[in-house]
C-alpha cells in the first residue's frame, strides 16, 4: 500500500482526519463562543481604534514603538492582557464541559497542534496588530524590534498551550476562596435580583471583568477628556463640549454591555423560565430588569461621582448614567421582541449608535433621552414579554 493511502483506520497522520476534527471542535467549542461573546466589546475597541485614529497615527505610533524597547514593551503588555483574558476563557469552557477533557486521549502531537491552531484564532488580534507593527519595524530596519515581537508572540503562544495542558490534567479545580465562598452561601439566600449578577460572576466571570475593564477604561477617559476640554471657551464664551461628551460615554457604556444585556435574556430564558409562573405584577418585573441593569453600571456611577464636573449639577451629570442603564434597558425589550443571534444583534447596536449619537450631538437632553428609552422599554415590555422565547443560536 502507498505510504500517502489509508489502511482504514482513521488514524493516518498528524494532518489528517483526527486534527482537522480537533480544530473544528475547539474552533466550535472555544474560538466562536470567545468572538461570539465579546463581540460589543471588540466591536467598540475596532470603533474606537478605527474612528478615532487615522491610519497616520497608527503608523507614527509604530514607528515610534520599534523605535523604543519601552514603548514596544507597553504594547506586548496590551497583547498580553488580551491574550490572558481570551486565554482565561478557554480554560474556563474546558472546565465547563466534561467533554473537551477527552483531549487528553488524543496524541500529544495533535493535541498540540489543535490546541494552537485554536490559540492562534483566540489571539487574532493581537496577532493582526503585531504584524503590522512588525512590518514598520521592517521597513524601518529596525529588525531588533522583528525579533522581539515574534519572540513575544511565541512566548504568549506557548503559555498559553501550556495553561491548556495544565487545565486538561487538573480538571474542576476547587481554590479556597471558592470553599469559603460556598460557606458563606449556605448562610447567606441570594435575591432574585442578584440571581443574575451571581451567575456572571461564577459562570461568565471573564465576560464581566473584560467588558468592566473595556467600558470603564471608556468611561474614565471620557470625563477625563472633559476635565481636560471643558475650559476651552469659544467665541460665545460657551464651554466647547458641554455635556455631551459624557453623554458619548454614557452611550458607549450603555452599548459596551450589549453581550451582557444578551447573556441576561438568555439565563433568564434558560435557567429561570419559572419565574413568569410568579404572581407578580408586571410593573415590578420590568422594575427588577430596570434595577438589575442599574446595578450592572453602578461602577460606573461610582466613578462619575468621583470625577464629578465641577461645573454641572448633579442632576444633569447624572443623566449620562442613567441615559446608559436607560440604554441596556431598551436593547432587552428589543429582544423581547425579536429573538436574535449575538451577531445579529450587533446590527442594532450599530443602528442605536448612529442614532443616539445624532441625539447627542443635536443636544437633546440626555435625561430626555432616558426617559424616552425607558418608556420604550417598558412598552416593549408589557407588549412582547409574555410572547417571547427562546429559540437558540
Amino acid at each position: 500500500m502507498a505510504s500517502g493511502e489509508s489502511d482504514g483506520n482513521p488514524r493516518y497522520g498528524m494532518m489528517g482526519t483526527p486534527f482537522r476534527s480537533t480544530c473544528i471542535i475547539l474552533t466550535k467549542t472555544l474560538v466562536y463562543p470567545f468572538y461570539r461573546q465579546n463581540a460589543g466589546l471588540l466591536w467598540i475597541a475596532g470603533l474606537l481604534a478605527g474612528g478615532f485614529m487615522r491610519s497616520s497615527d497608527h503608523i507614527a505610533l509604530a514607528t515610534y514603538a520599534v523605535s523604543s524597547g519601552l514603548v514596544l514593551a507597553l504594547y506586548v503588555g496590551i497583547w498580553l492582557l488580551y491574550t490572558l483574558l481570551a486565554t482565561r476563557f478557554a480554560v474556563s469552557m474546558i472546565n465547563r464541559y466534561d467533554v473537551l477533557l477527552h483531549l487528553r486521549l488524543v496524541k500529544p502531537l495533535q493535541r498540540w497542534a489543535g490546541l494552537g491552531v485554536a490559540q492562534l484564532l483566540l489571539m487574532g488580534p493581537a496577532v493582526g496588530y503585531a504584524w503590522f507593527v512588525g512590518r514598520i519595524a521592517a521597513q524601518e530596519g529596525q529588525m531588533w524590534a522583528v525579533v522581539a515581537i515574534g519572540a513575544s508572540l511565541l512566548l504568549l503562544l506557548m503559555a498559553g498551550l501550556a495553561w491548556y495542558e495544565y487545565a486538561l490534567r487538573h480538571p474542576n479545580p476547587v481554590s479556597r476562596w471558592a470553599v469559603w465562598v460556598n460557606r458563606l452561601r449556605s448562610y447567606i439566600n441570594t435575591p432574585y435580583g442578584l440571581f443574575y449578577l451571581r451567575y456572571l460572576l461564577n459562570e461568565q466571570a471573564t465576560l464581566f471583568w473584560r467588558t468592566k475593564l473595556g467600558t470603564g477604561l471608556i468611561w474614565i477617559g471620557m470625563l477625563k477628556l472633559y476635565a481636560t476640554d471643558h475650559y476651552q471657551i469659544n467665541l460665545f464664551r460657551t464651554p466647547d463640549y458641554d455635556l455631551r461628551l459624557i453623554g458619548l460615554g454614557g452611550l458607549l457604556v450603555g452599548l459596551g454591555h450589549a453581550t451582557m444585556v444578551y447573556e441576561h435574556y438568555r439565563f433568564e430564558h434558560q435557567w429561570l423560565p419559572i419565574y413568569r409562573n410568579m404572581p407578580v405584577a408586571n410593573w415590578r418585573r420590568w422594575a427588577g430588569y430596570v434595577g438589575q441593569f442599574a446595578l450592572l453600571l453602578l461602577p460606573e456611577a461610582l466613578l462619575l461621582l468621583y470625577h464629578l464636573p465641577a461645573d454641572q449639577p448633579l442632576w444633569r451629570s447624572l443623566g449620562a448614567w442613567a441615559f446608559g442603564v436607560s440604554l441596556l434597558s431598551v436593547q432587552h425589550g428589543l429582544l423581547f421582541r425579536v429573538h436574535r443571534t449575538p451577531d445579529r444583534s450587533m446590527t442594532v447596536v450599530y443602528i442605536m449608535l448612529i442614532a443616539y449619537f445624532l441625539f447627542i450631538m443635536f443636544r437633546i437632553p440626555l435625561w430626555l433621552l432616558a426617559t424616552a428609552n425607558l418608556l420604550a422599554s417598558g412598552w416593549l415590555f408589557k407588549r412582547y414579554y409574555w410572547t417571547s422565547a427562546w429559540e437558540g443560536e
